[in-house]
């Protein structure tokens, strides 16, 4: 037991076959989450900009943490969800003529393969306690200030999506239910 325990208990590993199966449903909903937002690229201007900005993608790894029962299991859905998301999403954008960039094909792919790290760390703002206070403040912060780091722009999407990854972080905390391991 980790002393980082006494904030948000590991749930035990499922059996490898349920394991495998979440591992293979992260792969599929991430490639389905890649074709969902090229398609929304296309098909409306307002949702193609929600799913072109990181607060988004932040919101949805805080998910992915939250729902995985060990900050390794969250790192490794992490990985598998982000990873799988690019190849459908740039897939499409060429077969709908779509204009893409290298650059950012190569921004987004370092953004998924270092994705396992804030999902390890953010495990563990669900739990209870001053550290995941602390890792749930800097949460909601990363989810309003990214986009103003790499495109140099906020807006009112900006804050609503933090607000969101807030109301997740905050309002999430897993319960201590007495003299048992929490299970949650």
């Amino acid at each position: 037991m980790s002393a980082l325990s006494r904030f948000r208990p590991v749930r035990p590993a499922p059996p490898l076959r349920r394991r495998l199966a979440h591992l293979g449903l992260m792969v599929l909903a991430g490639a389905a989450m890649g074709l969902l937002a090229k398609w929304l690229d296309f098909s409306s201007q307002l949702l193609g900009a929600v799913f072109s900005e990181l607060p988004v993608w932040i919101l949805l790894g805080l998910l992915i943490a939250r729902l995985s029962g060990s900050p390794g299991r969250a790192a490794a859905h992490a990985l598998l969800f982000f990873l799988a998301m690019l190849p459908p999403y740039y897939l499409a954008a060429e077969a709908m003529g779509g204009v893409w960039g290298m650059a950012y094909a190569c921004g987004w792919t370092a953004a998924a393969c270092l994705s396992p790290l804030p999902a390890f760390v953010m495990w563990y703002a669900f739990g209870r306690g001053w550290l995941p206070n602390l890792l749930s403040v800097l949460g909601t912060a990363a989810a309003l200030l990214a986009d103003v780091v790499v495109f140099r722009s906020l807006n009112g999407r900006d804050f609503v999506l933090a607000l969101l990854c807030a109301l997740l972080l905050f309002g999430c905390k897993a319960v201590k239910k007495p003299g048992r391991l929490n299970t949650n």
